[in-house]
């Protein structure tokens, strides 16, 4: 199945490609235009973001969308945090920092994937779903419901694409409406 996956995006950043190989210029393909700036920059400089910005710099996580390597940062935007109420808040605490890097890096994929790409993807695969693995060593699976894509992480989670993704010399951040992990309110 991975290799079902893999070659359908792979025909797909092949076939995004082929313009650029003809001098034409990056073409906005749902993703916006693309920054020259590095994946870090970009998230940092997008409104309604700054909960995973911040969580990105203390964690040191931002150091790696700062470097040559491409990722694709699907991005839980501040009110995701905010639905999560008490939960949320806590989240975000210094000491829940290890907790907060663990959820983030199951928001991570290596590589360079636009909206675009992953819904292309979508519907070349026999089932309509895509999986992908992420830095959190865990799967997320893609799917479509209409013209939204959805995530599903492991523990059935679920997160629609929302807003404009945006897209970084190496990386794009693609925003969510919701965390991809479940998390239980605060005992107490």
């Amino acid at each position: 199945m991975a290799t079902r996956i893999w070659a359908a995006l792979a025909a797909t950043a092949g076939a995004l490609m082929l313009p650029a190989c003809s001098g034409d210029t990056a073409e906005d393909d749902g993703a916006g235009k693309v920054s020259s700036e590095t994946l870090a920059s970009v998230v940092d400089d997008t409104d309604g973001l700054d909960v995973v910005s911040e969580a990105l710099g203390d964690a040191g996580l931002a150091q790696v969308f700062d470097g040559a390597a491409s990722y694709t940062f699907f991005a839980p935007q501040d009110s995701a945090f905010d639905a999560l109420g008490e939960a949320g808040d806590d989240l975000r605490a210094p000491e829940q920092r290890a907790a907060m890097v663990a959820i983030l890096r199951d928001h991570i994929v290596p590589g360079y994937l636009t909206p675009d790409d992953i819904g292309k993807a979508i519907g070349l695969a026999e089932d309509g779903s895509v999986e992908m693995r992420t830095m959190g060593d865990h799967t997320l699976t893609f799917t479509s419901d209409g013209d939204t894509i959805v995530a599903t992480s492991e523990d059935g989670a679920t997160a629609r694409f929302a807003g404009n993704a945006v897209r970084a010399s190496n990386g794009v951040a693609i925003p969510l409406d919701a965390v991809l992990k479940r998390i239980a309110a605060p005992a107490g």
